[in-house]
């Protein structure tokens, strides 16, 4: 036994696997289990368990909680004995970690990498505890040990997520995929003499500035190396996924006067839906340059009642001075768009119709209202369909994105390149600062052409020309080369146009992912964001019982996929840190279907100000999301 021991001591620094076991030299330990009070499993026979959303707005996510758990608490056993005989007392620690969003451990050289601290791992519910003590072996028979543990945010109590003297877990939510388990122990004389750093035993504390990750110290870094420690990583691991209730109501925040359109209590501010609802209301910021000129008509653009030739026609003759001047709107009343249905546990959203007198173009959607780091975002869902038979667009957009949730102590990683730009708005002309807070990563669904391979773009087209009875003059230019029936999936990433990847660069520029090519564009060196596209149908996106959408958000890149059903998706975009950089705050996801001014979309071919008015409400459905 003792020889194996050994091997497995020497190996252990070349293990891989997240989830196996491990053990040390001097100090024997046997029979490490956790999760010892939870037998929750997915198909393949994983332990796995839901994240709780039930009043988690306060506190932040545990894992598990007290509903799911007596006390709140998984425990875990281990048996310890003395080798040598003796009867000696041992210090003890587990350490947890996620394993399906890490950054690497160690360099080359053996060292802790840079990026590391910024795994997700804690231990003790207070980062200032250290090792535990065991009662004192009798040196014959092993002692049994039991413990308790849960997952919890801000596992290293940073000051950073400090507000005014409270702490807010909630602004390092635990982050779902992967979890192992980590048990040191070393007999109590061996452990005093030892001298662990502080940041290893209390992982709240830095050293020479920064923290250090305790699964590359003791299984890479100098732990490894110690002569009385066991170490071992559990055979099981955890899986935490996050399903939102859709049917658990939306919060509108700050409403004092709610629609009558709220029903059952399910859309409002009751302090119910404060704690319990996961999704709140998204009211679109209605910036000024969005503003354009349409005409005032209403039509049924969906059910056929309007064609390319009456966009055309209408761009051609309709008298500039009988155009309608507004920008998109949005809501008149809270809960009047949205509406969560506890029947079915779905959230409907709808732009609704326009009356004579009452002309608008109103942007709705839904934000959920925890935010994660990273995670496979999987929305099913049934959006508005967004051509008709005669392939005219009704102007609206269907987006599926994350976007930052402000949490404090939430900043980028520092862009060691020329900086971020400094905000979202204002062009060129803002400063460059180290770091910033936003961050967004999109699908936005509309009829546009793509960006590349153009060499000239916007691309040139003839002008039209106002010859009553000569279509060929006034019609609508080349469509861009878009084929009937299809609209334009766009993936974006904003990185606030940070230089760091080394090979960032505007224009457009091909990246390689698993066999396909994807054509990045960036409008020029300031430009916050980067771009891919591709051609879908909207018949089978839109026009079916539902669609899958999914943002696979990583540390190091993102993947976008769309399928029919979960099992069938397929990569439409993908970005990695060579080329882009890749947010790291937590984000939350939003669901909208909006009405864009064409002019951020140049080339396509229908112009927002002569699409009609809705004659019907455009609804869309959110039937499941699954972050995993």
């Amino acid at each position: 036994m003792a020889l194996r021991m050994r091997m497995i001591a020497w190996l252990l620094p070349l293990l891989l696997a997240a989830c196996g076991t491990g053990t040390g030299t001097n100090a024997m330990v046997e029979e490490f289990h956790v999760l010892d009070n939870w037998d929750g499993r997915n198909a393949e026979g994983v332990k796995y368990i839901e994240l709780d959303h039930t009043e988690a707005i306060d506190s932040g996510f545990v894992v598990p909680s007290v509903r799911q758990v007596d006390g709140g608490r998984f425990t875990f056993t281990f048996r310890v004995s003395d080798p040598t005989g003796k009867g000696r007392a041992f210090r003890y620690k587990l350490y947890y970690r996620n394993e399906s969003y890490k950054m690497e451990e160690t360099r080359p050289d053996g060292s802790q990498h840079p990026l590391a601290e910024e795994n997700f791992y804690g231990s003790w519910e207070s980062a200032a505890e250290g090792f535990r003590t065991t009662p004192r072996t009798d040196g014959l028979e092993p002692l049994r040990v039991t413990d308790s543990f849960r997952i919890h945010g801000d596992p290293r109590d940073e000051d950073r997520f400090m507000v005014d003297g409270v702490r807010k877990r909630w602004a390092r939510n635990p982050r779902v995929g992967e979890y192992s388990f980590l048990l040191v122990v070393m007999p109590e004389n061996a452990f005093e003499a030892a001298r662990l750093p502080e940041s290893v035993v209390r992982i709240g504390t830095r050293e020479n500035g920064h923290f250090v990750e305790p699964y590359w110290y003791f299984l890479h870094g100098p732990g490894s190396r110690l002569g009385e420690v066991s170490v071992l990583l559990a055979a099981d691991c955890l899986r935490v996924a996050a399903i939102p209730p859709l049917g658990a109501g939306i919060w509108v925040d700050g409403s004092d006067a709610l629609s009558t359109a709220a029903y059952s209590g399910s859309c409002g501010n009751s302090e119910e839906l404060r704690k319990g609802a996961a999704f709140s209301q998204f009211i679109h910021y209605v910036d000024a340059s969005t503003r354009f000129s349409n005409i005032p008509l209403i039509a049924d653009v969906l059910g056929n009642e309007y064609t390319p030739e009456d966009h055309d026609y209408n761009r051609a003759f309709f008298p500039e001075g009988h155009m309608v001047s507004l920008t998109p709107m949005t809501t008149k009343a809270p809960c009047e768009t949205v509406r969560s249905n506890p029947d079915n546990n779905t959230i409907e959203i709808h732009n609704p119709a326009s009356r004579p007198g009452d002309l608008r173009k109103e942007n709705v959607g839904v934000r959920s209202r925890h935010g994660l780091m990273y995670g496979k975002y999987s929305v099913k869902c049934k959006l508005t369909p967004l051509l008709n038979d005669s392939d005219m667009w009704n102007g609206l957009t269907n987006a599926i994105w994350l976007i930052y949730q402000g949490a404090p102590g939430n900043y980028r990683r520092i862009c060691e390149k020329d900086g971020y730009m400094s905000d979202y708005y204002g062009g060129d002309a803002v400063e460059r600062v180290p770091q910033v807070a936003y961050a967004e990563i999109d699908f936005e669904i509309l009829k546009t052409p793509l960006y590349c391979p153009d060499a000239t773009f916007p691309p040139l087209r003839p002008q039209q020309v106002a010859v009553p009875g000569q279509r060929a003059n006034w019609q609508r230019p080349s469509d861009g080369g878009i084929p009937k029936g299809m609209i334009t999936v766009a993936c974006t990433n904003w990185d606030m146009a940070c230089h760091s990847p080394v090979d960032f660069a505007a224009g457009c520029r091909p990246i390689e992912h698993e066999g396909h090519t994807y054509l990045s564009h960036r409008w020029d060196d300031n430009y916050r964001a980067i771009t891919q596209k591709k051609y879908e149908p909207d018949a089978e996106l839109f026009r079916g019982d539902h669609y899958w959408f999914q943002i696979d958000w990583r540390p190091d890149q993102v993947i976008w996929r769309i399928g029919p059903e979960l099992d069938q998706l397929r990569e439409v975009g993908y970005m990695d840190s060579t080329v882009t950089s890749i947010s790291d705050v937590q984000m939350e996801l939003i669901v909208t279907q909006e009405f864009h001014n064409t002019k951020w979309w140049p080339g396509s071919p229908y112009d927002q100000g002569c699409i009609p008015f809705a004659a019907k409400d455009y609804t869309g459905v959110i039937q499941d999301v699954v972050i995993e």
